[in-house]
């Protein structure tokens, strides 16, 4: 038997192969932490078993209002590269991510490399808060992906040495477009109550009508006064609604109390997580159907 002391000499001088266990294994999968579900399945799809895909939000929670743990960013800090939204979605990841940013993480934002919808008048006079810069909730339109795809596969490549290819994940996105093109084309009306202000993206690609929300706000940390949700009830009341569209972040006894007083459904929605769904396409396709059906 080797003595301690001698055995730590031995490992110190190299000689010992199973001291050096402990090193770096270069044959270990590059390591991409994305922040929360949704994203991290349309990266998945891009870089199949070519890397390992750690989401850091678990799915259903709320990732508006998420605060990380000691570990979540241990983990960020030690990844090859974090893909994260990039307009103020994850609230409570913003000074982390900058954090590792000025530590040299690379950080790809889809938020930079999209076309984002701007917020209108009743956002942008929302007092100081960060998410009058643009509507986060781009990947309710597979479309948005599709800009940002290429630029997502040069920054994973980049960080990590791959040599991922875009072309399939690209494909797969434009065909699930025209499949949720066909879902919502077989209504007759596409006209919306949201929990919060989410349904931008999709209402602009598919020809849908947002005439308002419970919570005005892109974010769900921020609450609806009484004559808002007055308002509301007129708009809706003379747009003929057929469902008001609630989830995660809305309050359900106020969405629930709007659609009785409204003679109408309250449906809910996972827009913000997978809730099941095996992958970006399912989920985007069950969320298309259950719209369309409550809107027959």
């Amino acid at each position: 038997m080797i003595p301690k002391t001698a055995l730590s000499l031995v490992c110190l001088a190299g000689l010992l192969p199973a001291c050096s266990s402990s090193e770096p294994d270069a044959s270990a999968r590059p390591n991409v932490v994305v922040t929360y579900s949704v994203l991290g399945s349309v990266v998945l799809d891009l870089v199949g078993d070519a890397a390992d895909v750690t989401i850091l939000i678990p799915d259903g929670q709320d990732p508006h209002d998420y605060q990380p743990s000691a570990r979540d960013i241990e983990t960020i800090n030690n990844a090859d590269i974090v893909v994260s939204n990039g307009l103020d979605f994850e609230e409570g990841l913003e000074d982390v991510l900058a954090s590792a940013i000025e530590n040299g993480v690379s950080v790809y934002m889809i938020g930079e490399n999209i076309t984002v919808r701007e917020p209108d008048e009743d956002h942008a006079e929302e007092d100081g808060h960060a998410h009058g810069a643009g509507d986060p909730h781009l990947w309710l339109s597979p479309l948005s992906f599709t800009e940002a795809l290429p630029s997502l596969a040069d920054a994973i490549n980049s960080a990590t040495g791959l040599s991922i290819d875009e072309t399939t994940a690209l494909d797969q996105l434009t065909q699930l477009d025209d499949e949720i093109t066909d879902v919502i084309g077989g209504i007759s009306s596409c006209v919306m109550v949201s929990g919060h202000d989410e349904m931008g993206y999709f209402a602009d690609r598919y020809g849908c009508t947002v005439i308002g929300a419970i919570i005005p706000s892109f974010s769900t940390t921020s609450e609806a006064t009484a004559k808002q949700i007055a308002d509301l009830k007129v708009l809706a009341t003379s747009n003929n609604v057929k469902a008001v569209f609630t989830g995660l972040g809305t309050p359900s006894e106020v969405s629930e109390q709007l659609a009785s007083e409204l003679g109408i459904a309250a449906v809910s929605l996972s827009t913000h997580y997978l809730n099941g769904a095996a992958n970006y396409r399912e989920f985007m396709l069950n969320l298309a159907n259950q719209i369309a059906e409550a809107l027959r």
